[in-house]
């Protein structure tokens, strides 16, 4: 099978846990022997990465979607169109109905109405259309990885009948339960802005941290409004920076809480990896994860389900090791048999056409 993967941005350069998955997908993929090809922004010397053959294309990341006639020519001998959503799935859907090749739209991230609470409501708004231009088309299949995302969906229009949820699998030999120490650990992204931190509910987790003094926080993260989070932010929040590896792998194996308070996610992908390393888990967000859902991510709330894990150590340790139970079912083998099942099924409802 021969697969055309197009993303506005793809590793080695990287915003967030986004490319690393698409490039974790790819690999997994072409280790199978299926035909991987990547569409994407960047420097155009780049001809391969990691084995992964790619077309890289010297635009901004966010002009993706002018990419139509280069993402048209490729679409030509490939058996079947992966794009994300954001800024290169529309010109990849043109691509695939002129080709006449099946497409799956892979949900990376979806704001909906969440756009006017980060964006105000002038410009979220915009925005807001805007996503919905690019995502409610007669896609062959989506990919949602949790249900609050998939909510969005529904509701901006998405059709549910072509909507499929994976979650993506995680290495849980990596970590260790070790001894855990009392502090809640947050986990952003390399290049987190005022948007990026408002979309993770950041802002309300450094409130809730003012309040409870008591209590270390770690910030995990990079970008310029970590800076100026780090200058109005009291002496129990301590700030990493960005992490990677070993480094990342150590604290999350550290912390005894994981909070993300975040208002979307396309997937959680830092929930899942704080469940491997055995972490009690609260956040707005639910893939499965044994822990307090929050309801919203108000101060309030963030505060009542931490404080819960502070005062019942014993239930937070119970959380954790139950987490990483759930963590070892998320394996790469089979995201990658229900991927490839729906590749084979949109390739053969696409022929009879």
């Amino acid at each position: 099978m021969k697969i055309l993967m197009t993303q506005d941005l793809f590793p080695p350069d990287v915003a967030g846990g986004g490319e690393t998955l698409s490039l974790k997908i790819a690999t997994e993929l072409a280790n199978k022997g299926y035909e991987i090809k990547v569409i994407c922004s960047g420097d155009y010397k780049i001809k391969k990465y990691q084995g992964i053959e790619s077309i890289r294309i010297p635009i901004n990341r966010y002009l993706m979607n002018f990419s139509f006639p280069i993402i048209k020519k490729y679409s030509k001998d490939v058996d079947v169109i992966h794009t994300s959503s954001g800024n290169v799935c529309y010109a990849s859907y043109l691509a695939s109905r002129i080709s006449k090749k099946p497409i799956l739209c892979y949900i990376h991230h979806i704001f909906g109405k969440n756009w006017k609470v980060v964006r105000g409501p002038i410009i979220g708004s915009a925005f807001e259309t805007m996503e919905k231009f690019y995502l409610v088309r007669d896609y062959d299949a989506y990919v949602f990885q949790n249900n609050l995302s998939k909510k969005i969906g529904v509701d901006i229009g998405i059709r549910r009948d072509k909507i499929n949820i994976l979650t993506p699998g995680t290495e849980v030999k990596k970590y260790d339960y070790k001894k855990k120490e009392d502090c809640v650990l947050f986990v952003g992204n390399f290049s987190m802005d005022k948007f990026v931190a408002k979309i993770k509910g950041l802002d309300n987790l450094i409130e809730s941290a003012k309040i409870m003094k008591e209590t270390d926080f770690i910030i995990v993260g990079g970008g310029s409004y970590i800076e100026k989070l780090k200058t109005n932010s009291p002496d129990n929040v301590f700030f990493t920076g960005p992490l990677k590896d070993k480094e990342i792998v150590n604290v999350y194996n550290k912390a005894s809480i994981f909070c993300l308070p975040s208002l979307t996610e396309g997937f959680g992908i830092t929930i899942l990896e704080a469940m491997s390393a055995g972490c009690a888990v609260t956040s707005t967000v639910d893939i499965g994860q044994c822990g307090n859902i929050m309801s919203s991510n108000s101060v309030n709330q963030i505060i009542k389900n931490i404080r819960y894990y502070k005062e019942n150590p014993r239930v937070t340790r119970k959380y954790g090791l139950e987490n990483r139970k759930i963590a070892k079912k998320y394996t790469w083998g089979s995201f990658l048999k229900r991927l490839i099942d729906i590749y084979d099924s949109i390739i053969t409802e696409r022929s009879e056409i």
